[in-house]
């Protein structure tokens, strides 16, 4: 008799953790539906600082949408990310938006048309190749500071208090998946 109550206080138990994991969804769901996704980012902006490099910097922002994507995006490091990234996009094409920049030493751009239901990412990270990758994740504007020797992520531009003005960049923006 005990061994037949615990199993029916088992799969009570169960049953409601599973109706707790639905209801969770739902509501997550909901959320994005109302643009309130895990995510708050809506613009994004990248500034490659003036140095003795004669060439653009090569920036690609990776969107991952679910669970295995956003592992690979989160344990990959820059060198794996360049050399792999086109598997990763044909692997998880359902879960992965990347989208490139190139900037030449000394200019910016700003980020406003980013994909398309990028506020359900449930990571943002920026790959800036052979220096260093970031978070964007936690963000509401960020601005990626691309130096000669580091990444560099902050709220507003350089000099700003906030970002308030969007310049948007369309030229020299590439959908790579």
């Amino acid at each position: 008799m005990r061994a037949y109550l615990a199993v029916i206080l088992a799969l009570g138990f169960l049953s409601g953790c599973a109706m707790v994991d639905l209801s969770q969804s739902v509501i997550n769901r909901s959320m994005n539906l109302v643009g309130l996704g895990p995510n708050e980012v809506g613009s994004i902006g990248i500034m490659a600082l003036s140095g003795s490099s004669f060439h653009a910097s090569v920036v690609e922002v990776a969107f991952a949408y679910g669970d295995a994507a956003m592992a690979v995006v989160v344990s990959s490091d820059v060198s794996l990310w360049f050399k792999e990234r086109d598997g990763f996009c044909r692997n998880y094409a359902n879960q992965l938006d990347v989208i490139r920049v190139e900037l030449p030493a000394g200019y910016s751009a700003l980020l406003a048309e980013l994909p398309e239901g990028h506020q359900n990412a449930q990571a943002i990270f920026v790959f800036a190749e052979a220096l260093g990758k970031a978070d964007l994740t936690e963000f509401k504007a960020p601005w990626v500071i691309v130096s000669e020797a580091d990444v560099v992520v902050q709220e507003a531009p350089p000099g700003a208090e906030s970002s308030q003005r969007t310049l948007v960049a369309s030229v020299g923006v590439q959908k790579l998946c």
